[in-house]
């Protein structure tokens, strides 16, 4: 695989028994689903590859550009924000869900990460703030055992039905 900004090869690493791709200029590819493991700031394997990522040298690459995807040439990725907070702008392969980050998007992500606590506070604001309501729904007869039962009862009566009108011919 080769870097999608600067077209040279990407360095295999094996972080916390994870495989990543790391380019010489800082750049990062996560297979998918492979960034939840170091999207976490007090993971140790996230500190160990914001630390090597931060110890290589910066370059002059476009950062803006729509880059095609390490693992799939042919296919361009798309621009998505990380954080709820719409701070980090990542690219994701439509195809194979992989992810590339430019160089200090993971400090950017790291800096930006909320607790659980802080997540459910920022879910919370954000029904409040476009008027969704959140409630709980009460197990009566409408529920779902409720109607599993009323329909096996139902299901059970058609059989009958069908049966009967079989046999009364």
């Amino acid at each position: 695989m080769h870097c999608p900004r600067t077209h040279i090869e990407l360095t295999k690493l094996i972080v916390g028994g994870i495989e990543v791709y790391s380019s010489s200029n800082g750049g990062v590819f996560f297979d998918n689903r492979q960034i939840t493991n170091f999207s976490d700031p007090t993971l140790k394997r996230a500190l160990v590859l914001a630390e090597h990522l931060a110890a290589l040298p910066d370059s002059d690459a476009d950062l803006s550009s729509r880059i095609n995807c390490p693992k799939c040439p042919s296919i361009v990725m798309m621009r998505r924000f990380f954080t709820p907070l719409h701070v980090v702008e990542i690219d994701e392969c439509p195809n194979c869900a992989g992810i590339w980050l430019d160089p200090k998007e993971l400090n950017k992500i790291h800096e930006n990460h909320l607790s659980a606590r802080e997540k459910q506070l920022l879910l919370n604001q954000q029904m409040n703030d476009h008027g969704f309501v959140q409630f709980d729904i009460p197990t009566n007869r409408f529920s779902r055992q409720g109607l599993k039962k009323n329909h096996n009862d139902n299901t059970e009566s058609l059989v009958e039905l069908a049966l009967a009108s079989l046999f009364d011919k």
